[in-house]
């Protein structure tokens, strides 16, 4: 028993001992290292708590691969994409920089060799750099990820200089001050005004002031090149002596340049362009007036000579001939007639224009509601038609609905007859004026101009048309037909 109770006194003052070493170690040891050991074992503690509840779930350690290997592969792409961009970004700079060096220097070179900016590049070779462009500062911008505040001040700053140069100031931007460099005063200024920003005109003030213009260069030029277009007098190229020496009251052009021509008696005669005559067609009535369809056939009415009806009739070029409509019902006589858009339009009595189909069948009439106007004759001019006054020369728009009684001409014609007007291949108006000197009075397409052309026969001119190849032909009332040159 004795020993069993020394030995466990013994015990106890081995760890008396123990514990008073370790007390004392303890107080000789730092207060920071017992901080750092104390902090070192919770966050063990810490760690080992996290990581026994995460064994502890069953959803971690079913999932735990297949998340750390979409986690690892996550990287691998991010990486790779942070890798392009610093790549693109690198190339970008490189670019830009080379872009600026190639120009500064070649700007540099020009400057340097002229002999007149040698103090301007003195003063210069202190200055920083020049930036770059506005393009290459976007795009910097972009990628840099900087503010888009900059953006905003810079296009403050521009609109206040368009505002200055729109109040009248003079600015000059200090790029422009340094190409331009020390040059010549007077070469400056034109520079400046040309780099300067105008004020825009107005639409109000574009409209009202360039048709002026147009309109006052076109009168001039007009005047002179309208004048030298045509000859003074008549260079005649046949003369064609009809045999019964009736007035000639129609002429008509085909599309492949044959002419029909009609007298007031009962024939009618088809022509070449040489003046040989091709073959006529003798007839029942009197034709008077006639216009050629596009197939090259003929209409011609019939009512203005004494005794015939108000009939219009067509003629072929094989010679066969039919009645195409008896307008007795609207009229008692027949004037001019034309062809257009698959229409024909006819006067009668002088003061109603009567619209027909082909089938002879009247579509509507226009008529004339002043006593003053007595129309005989029809023309056309690019495209619109036209009705001529038999009293004076004096021309009336036909609209879709009525006639219009406003004169469109702006030239006076004196004795002038209506039914001899034609066009030709130029929109001109031809017109013949009576003895006792004949003349052919050519008119422009606007209407403002005319020029006379003089005439070696002495015949009253009834009828004219220009061919296609500018001859005008030409028929009086003594029975002549005359093949003459007007133009230059």
């Amino acid at each position: 028993m004795r020993d069993k109770t020394g030995l466990k006194k013994a015990q106890l003052k081995d760890k008396v001992k123990k514990t008073d070493t370790r007390k004392a170690a303890t107080s000789s040891a730092p207060v920071d290292d017992d901080n750092r050991a104390q902090s070192q074992m919770r966050y063990n503690l810490r760690k080992r708590k996290g990581q026994e509840e995460k064994d502890h779930c069953p959803a971690n350690k079913k999932h735990r691969p297949n998340i750390q290997a979409q986690n690892g592969e996550q990287k691998t792409v991010t990486n790779s994409r942070k890798i392009i961009t610093r790549s693109k970004m690198t190339v970008s700079k490189e670019q830009t920089n080379k872009t600026t060096q190639h120009k500064t220097t070649q700007s540099l070179k020009r400057k340097n060799h002229s002999p007149m900016t040698t103090n301007a590049n003195s003063s210069k070779k202190a200055k920083p750099p020049p930036k770059l462009k506005k393009i290459s500062q976007i795009s910097t911008s972009f990628w840099t990820g900087k503010d888009s505040s900059s953006s905003a001040k810079k296009n403050a700053k521009s609109s206040s200089k368009l505002r200055a140069a729109k109040k009248g100031k003079e600015y000059i931007s200090p790029r422009l001050k340094q190409s331009l460099g020390n040059r010549n005063p007077s070469t400056l200024k034109k520079r400046i005004r040309s780099a300067q920003v105008k004020e825009p005109i107005s639409e109000k003030e574009m409209q009202s002031k360039t048709p002026l213009k147009r309109k006052r260069r076109g009168c001039k030029e007009l005047s002179g090149k309208f004048a030298d277009m045509f000859l003074n007098k008549l260079d005649l190229v046949a003369h064609i002596d009809i045999d019964n020496r009736s007035p000639i009251h129609g002429i008509s052009v085909t599309h492949d340049n044959l002419v029909w021509v009609n007298s007031l008696s009962k024939r009618v005669n088809l022509y070449n362009s040489s003046g040989d005559l091709l073959r006529f067609f003798d007839l029942d009535y009197h034709p008077v007036f006639n216009c050629c369809m596009p197939n090259g056939d003929l209409l011609v009415t019939t009512g203005f000579s004494t005794g015939a009806k108000p009939t219009l009739e067509y003629i072929s070029r094989e010679g066969d001939t039919r009645l195409l409509a008896d307008l007795s019902e609207y009229a008692d006589l027949l004037c001019g007639v034309l062809y257009q858009d698959e229409r024909i339009y006819v006067i009668g009595d002088r003061y109603i224009i009567l619209k027909v189909d082909m089938n002879g069948e009247v579509e509507k009439d226009f008529e004339i509601e002043s006593d003053l106007v007595d129309v005989n004759h029809l023309i056309s001019q690019n495209g619109q038609i036209f009705a001529l006054n038999n009293k004076m020369f004096s021309m009336y728009l036909l609209g879709s609905d009525e006639i219009s009684t406003k004169v469109i001409n702006k030239v006076a014609v004196d004795k002038s007859y209506s039914a001899s007007a034609s066009v030709d291949n130029f929109g001109n108006i031809i017109v013949g004026v009576d003895p006792p000197a004949s003349k052919i009075v050519v008119i422009d397409p606007r209407l403002e101009r005319k020029h006379e052309i003089g005439c070696d026969f002495s015949g009253m001119i009834r009828a004219t048309a220009v061919d296609k190849q500018n001859q005008l032909w030409i028929g009086t009332d003594d029975g002549n037909l005359y093949i003459a040159k007007y133009l230059k």
